[in-house]
C-alpha cells in the first residue's frame, strides 16, 4: 500500500491549483452590487461559470442555469475521482450519493404533487437531472409511476428501494414526504460514515471531523425547518437527528431548543476550540428560530475555519480532496444566491 505522499502528492497540486481559481470575495462583491441579471452573468464570462450566461440568454430561466450548476458540480466529483487513488474512491461515490438522493428526493415530490396532491407538474419535470449519477435509477418511469410500489420496484438494486417500502405507507397516511425524506438523510450519512471508516486512521480522523460539522449543520437545518413549519416537541425533533456530530450532539440539541441563551450552551467548545467566534456569542436572540440560526452560523464558521487549518497543514491527506469540494460547494451556492437575488430583487446574505 502506498504512503501519503504516493497517494496525495499529484491530486495536491492539482486541488491546490484549482482552489487558486475559485471565486474571490471581490468578485462576489461585484456581483452583489451589479444592478441586474444581465450584469451579474457578464461578471461571469471569465470565470468558470461563463456558460451560465448562454444558458439564461438562450432560456431566460433561472432554474435551467442552475440546474446546469448541478450539473457541473457533479462532473467536477466525477473528474477529481479519474485522479484519486483507489483507497479514496470509495468516499467519492458516498458524496455523489447525495446528489442522487437529493434528484431522487425531487422527484418522488413531483410524483407526489401528481399523484397524490392532484397538482401539476409540468414545470418541474424540466428541472430533475435523468442521467445516472451512482446507481441505474429511471427517473422518468418515478415522475410518471402510478403508485410507490412502481417507484420502489423500478429502483430495486439501489438501497432507496427498502426505504421507499418501509416508509411509503406513512406518506400516504399522513399527506407528507417527511419522514421518507428523513430516512433518506439518515442512509446518506450512514453510508458517507461507513466509506470514512474504511480509509487509513489519519485520513479517517480527519474526514470524521470535517463530516461531523457537516452533521451538525444538516441537524440544525432540519431542526429550524421543523420549528418553522411544524413546531413539533423536542421529543419528535431528537428522533430526526444524524448521529456522527462533531460539536451537537443530542443533550446539546435539546437545550438549544428549549433555552434562550445560546452562550450558555455553546459557549464552552468554541471558546476553548474556535475562540476566534466568542465574538459570535454576544450576538443577541429574541425568539428559538434566531437562536438556531445563530448557531447555524457558527457552525459555518466552524466549517471555515477546519478547512483553514487543514489547507495549511499537512498536504498529503484525504483532508485536501474534501476542503476542495466544500470550497467549491460554497461558491457554488453563494452563486446560486447572487443569482436568485438579481431575479427577484432581495438581498443577497452571501456572506
Amino acid at each position: 500500500m502506498g504512503g501519503p505522499l504516493s497517494k496525495y502528492a499529484f491530486i495536491n497540486a492539482k486541488l491546490r491549483a484549482r482552489i487558486s481559481k475559485i471565486t474571490p470575495a471581490e468578485k462576489f462583491s461585484q456581483l452583489e452590487k451589479a444592478p441586474s441579471m444581465d450584469e451579474a452573468l457578464a461578471l461571469l464570462r471569465d470565470t468558470s461559470f461563463a456558460g451560465l450566461e448562454e444558458v439564461y440568454s438562450a432560456t431566460g430561466d433561472l432554474r435551467q442555469a442552475e440546474l446546469e450548476l448541478l450539473k457541473n458540480e457533479i462532473e467536477l466529483y466525477r473528474d477529481i475521482k479519474q485522479h484519486l487513488h483507489h483507497n479514496s474512491v470509495g468516499l467519492v461515490d458516498a458524496l455523489l450519493t447525495g446528489f442522487e438522493i437529493e434528484n431522487l428526493k425531487n422527484s418522488i415530490r413531483i410524483y407526489f404533487d401528481r399523484k397524490i396532491r392532484k397538482r401539476s407538474v409540468e414545470a418541474g419535470i424540466h428541472y430533475i437531472l435523468y442521467d445516472h449519477i451512482v446507481h441505474q435509477i429511471p427517473i422518468d418511469i418515478i415522475l410518471n409511476a402510478d403508485s410507490f410500489d412502481e417507484i420502489a420496484g423500478v429502483c430495486e438494486g439501489s438501497p432507496y428501494s427498502q426505504i421507499i417500502k418501509k416508509y411509503y405507507h406513512t406518506v400516504e397516511s399522513e399527506g407528507s414526504l417527511f419522514r421518507m425524506e428523513i430516512a433518506f438523510d439518515h442512509f446518506y450519512y450512514s453510508n458517507l460514515l461507513l466509506a470514512i471508516n474504511r480509509l487509513g486512521r489519519r485520513d479517517r480522523n480527519i474526514a470524521l471531523r470535517l463530516a461531523g460539522v457537516e452533521i451538525d449543520l444538516q441537524n440544525i437545518n432540519w431542526i429550524i425547518r421543523l420549528k418553522n413549519f411544524y413546531d413539533l416537541p423536542i421529543e419528535a425533533v431528537l428522533a430526526t437527528i444524524v448521529p456522527g456530530g462533531f460539536n451537537l450532539n443530542r443533550a446539546i440539541i435539546d437545550e438549544l431548543y428549549s433555552v434562550q441563551n445560546v452562550t450558555s450552551v455553546l459557549g464552552g467548545f468554541v471558546k476553548s476550540n474556535y475562540p476566534g467566534l466568542s465574538a459570535l456569542l454576544s450576538s443577541q436572540t429574541s425568539d428559538s428560530t434566531s437562536r438556531l440560526l445563530l448557531v447555524s452560523r457558527i457552525l459555518e464558521e466552524i466549517m471555515k475555519q477546519e478547512v483553514r487549518r487543514i489547507l495549511a497543514g499537512y498536504p498529503f491527506t484525504i483532508g485536501i480532496l474534501l476542503s476542495y469540494f466544500i470550497l467549491k460547494r460554497n461558491e457554488l451556492r453563494r452563486i446560486r444566491t447572487v443569482l436568485n437575488a438579481k431575479k427577484y430583487g432581495t438581498k443577497t446574505g452571501t456572506n
